[in-house]
Order: structure tokens, then sequence, then C-alpha cells
């Protein structure tokens, strides 16, 4: 008997899918107030239970479908492993159904960036494409839909990755690694345990340059890296009489000037989807066709506005520290020989980060800091600004209110929280709307 663990959109669309395939199965979840009404109505075959698994069904759970916002190392999950039941996951649940190449990845930032330019690649190349997994529709959902595809593109966190063991991908890459979720794990070295699942079954492994690990001695891999490509396999950026290009090996692929986003963090992100696609032959007319019109992805330094000469940039999806550096150094780029600088807003739920390593771009690039959110203090406290400004406020409308007053023609107001968005948004989506609305509000050009 199946146990279905978390009722959000991932444990629904096991529902979904284990009614397809006439599975038997029972729903828990672990919130006391949560309403199971529509569930009910839609699975009447299903039985729902919700704050404790009642005592009859724990004899009958012989497999626990855990969603990814629930720890395996919940008491109740080890006590139902120690008694006999597999833990897995919805990927898991995918993975020995699916019946055509998949291409996988991981990463502390960058993942759902790079799964979509995979996917605009492949799809401009004439392959049928479904994209799923942490990013737009389940992955079960993906699998249980009416299209004939020839490849599924999959964007998968460190907590699926956790629960799943024979998913065999075309190819797999770990992006980056970055501290995050630190509220989920002992330390670093098992957070990233948890990423490198993606290598398990891969016929070819894509990681930076900077990665060392030696579980990917043994696996045919590709590194990707700003630098000079150091094998013929690898990705990297050459110099040419033309300027520079992506590259592979010795041969100059994509012109950097032709990307419609130009940065740093954008050429490792297409060196990364190049390099993922490698296995399906795709043509240099292609990558040159998708990077010249792919202009990024909603809240991921995303210029909102220009007004008065001051630039807005929405960066919502940086939930963790290495993404908020990475947004400082890219836009902190751009106005490092101009008399403007950065002011950037931070804050919110702080997963137990360590906010230190941020000191040195902030004073870098940063005029003002301005922190809210319910951990601003625990963030102040960590960092030691010797030149930038910083002001602490209960609220992201209170921040931006303070950064028009405090911006100058020239400046960049930067919103890349470090942080979680749950002490006052339902999710980074949310949290990135409210603050363009709120912009354009306080601006009074609503």
């Amino acid at each position: 008997m199946y146990l279905v663990a978390g009722l959000g959109i991932t444990g629904q669309s096991v529902l979904r899918y284990l009614q397809l395939t006439g599975e038997s199965a029972l729903a828990f979840d672990t919130r006391e107030n949560f309403d199971l009404t529509s569930l009910m109505d839609s699975f009447p075959q299903v039985k729902f239970a919700k704050g404790d698994i009642p005592t009859p069904w724990k004899k009958q759970i012989s497999t626990v479908v855990l969603s990814p916002g629930i720890s395996v190392r919940e008491p109740w999950v080890q006590k139902l492993q120690a008694n006999g039941a597999q833990i897995i996951g919805d990927i898991e649940l995918f993975a020995r159904a699916v019946g055509v190449p998949v291409v996988a990845l991981t990463g502390s930032n960058g993942k759902s960036t790079v799964t979509t330019m995979v996917a605009d690649v492949l799809a401009e190349a004439g392959y049928q494409v479904a994209m799923g997994g942490n990013i737009g529709f389940p992955a079960l959902d993906l699998l249980n839909d009416d299209n004939e595809y020839d490849v599924y593109v999959l964007e998968l966190s460190s907590f699926q990755l956790e629960t799943t063991y024979s998913l065999h991908t075309a190819s797999s890459a770990l992006l980056n690694i970055s501290e995050d979720h630190m509220d989920r794990y002992d330390d670093m070295n098992a957070y990233l345990q948890a990423k490198l699942n993606v290598f398990n079954d891969t016929k070819l492994a894509i990681c930076p340059t900077s990665l060392e690990c030696e579980s990917l001695a043994t696996k045919e891999n590709h590194r990707f890296g700003l630098g000079k490509p150091q094998r013929c396999g690898d990705y990297g950026v050459l110099y040419t009489h033309f300027g520079p290009f992506l590259a592979k090996g010795s041969v100059p692929l994509v012109a950097v000037e032709a990307m419609r986003l130009q940065g740093t963090h954008h050429q490792l992100n297409a060196l990364a989807t190049m390099a993922l696609c490698e296995p399906f032959k795709v043509p240099p007319s292609v990558f040159n066709k998708v990077f010249a019109n792919f202009k990024g992805l909603p809240f991921r330094t995303e210029e909102i506005l220009q007004h008065r000469g001051i630039r807005w940039v929405n960066d919502s999806k940086g939930t963790n520290v290495g993404a908020t550096l990475t947004a400082l150094e890219s836009i902190g780029s751009t106005t490092e020989n101009t008399p403007g600088r950065l002011i950037l807003i931070a804050g919110g739920v702080g997963k137990n980060a360590e906010f230190e390593a941020l000191s040195p771009a902030i004073d870098r690039f940063c005029s003002t800091l301005i922190l809210f959110g319910e951990d601003r203090q625990i963030i102040a406290d960590a960092l030691e600004l010797k030149t930038a400004q910083m002001t602490l406020l209960n609220t992201l409308l209170e921040s931006i209110e303070l950064a028009i007053q405090s911006a100058k023609e020239g400046d960049v107001v930067l919103f890349s929280p470090a942080c979680a968005s749950f002490d006052q948004f339902d999710n980074y989506v949310h949290r990135g709307e409210m603050f363009t609305k709120w912009v354009y509000e306080s601006l009074q050009l609503a």
C-alpha cells in the first residue's frame, strides 16, 4: 500500500498518477489545518488523514511517497522506514515509468533558467519536449498528459534527489553549489551529497570546472567555466580576433556579443545548456538563435523599470547567499565605472545561512543596504560592513519607500533577498509580484 505524504502540488500529482495506474493509496498531510474537502471529492477511493498517521494504517504501508517539503529525517518517516517501508519521491515513480531520454539538472542557483534554456534549444532543434519537476508542472503530470514526448527536461531539488534512486539520464548537471537549506542539512557536505545523486545513473555528467568530485572520475563528464576549455570535450570561453565566443574545446560556437543577456552568469548558464544538449547533436545555429532571443525568467535579476535615471531590478528568486552574490557581482559590474551605486534590499527567512560572505561584495558595490523581515537582525549581526550604510525595517514596502528616498540618478535598486519568503509572502513568486506592484505604486506609476 502506498502512503502519499504531503498533499501540496507534488502530492496531488502523485495521487493522480496512482489513480491512473490503478494503485491503492492512503494520503496524509502533517498540517492539522489543511482542508481535505476538495481532495476527498476528487479521490473518493483514497482514505485521508492529517496531523498524525492513524495507527491502523501503519501495518498496511509498504511504500511512502514523500513530498519534497517533508524531511526524510522526520521521526515518523524514520520509524516507517525502520519497519520496512520504502521511502521514495515522485521523481522515483517517474523514473520507474519513463521510456524516453531524460535530461536532469540541479544546483543552488540558475536551475530554472538552464532548464528553460535546454527545453527551448531542444524544441528549436525539432524535439517534442516536456519540461517540469521543480519548475512548472510536476514530472508525473507530464508523464500522464496526452502528448508523446521525445525528451523530458527536469529541474530537480536536493530534496527530490534524496528520494530518487533509479533515474537514468542522457545527461545530468550540477550547475553550482553554495550554502542553502542549512535548516535541512547538517553541513555543506550533506547538501552536496544530496545534489550529487543527480549523477547516479547518467550517460554524461556536466559540472563546473571548479567542482572537485571523486565520484565523477569514473563517468564520462564535461566541465564548463568561463576560462579557456582545457579538454576537447569541455565548454568555456575562447577569445578570438572577432571577440569572445562560447566554445567546446578549441571550436568557437556562439559569439558572446550575440547573446541577448550579457553578464558572466548568463555565459555560464549558456555553456551548461550547450553541454547538457550534447547527446542530441544540436547544431550551433540553434544555440545562436535561442541565446539571441532568450530574455530570462521573471524575478531573476529582472529589470522591471528605469525611472528618472534609476534602474529597479527584481531578483526575488535570490533565495540564498550564493544567488545574491551572483546578482551583486553581475549588476554591480555595470555600475563600477559610473557614479552610480547599488541599493540592496534583502531579508526574510535566513534558513541558518552564513551571511558574512556577503560583506565584501556589499561594500564593493553598494552605497546602502536595507534589511527587512524576520531575520533582519540576524543578518545585520553577521555582516561586517566598512563603507555601505545599513538600515533595518520591518517590511518590504517600507524598504522600497526608503530606497526611493535614497536613490540618485545612475543608481540601481537591487532586490535580492538572500532569504526564503515565508515570513511575509506565500513564495518567491508572490514576493516578486508584490515588489513590482509596490515599486510602481510608490513611484505613482501604477
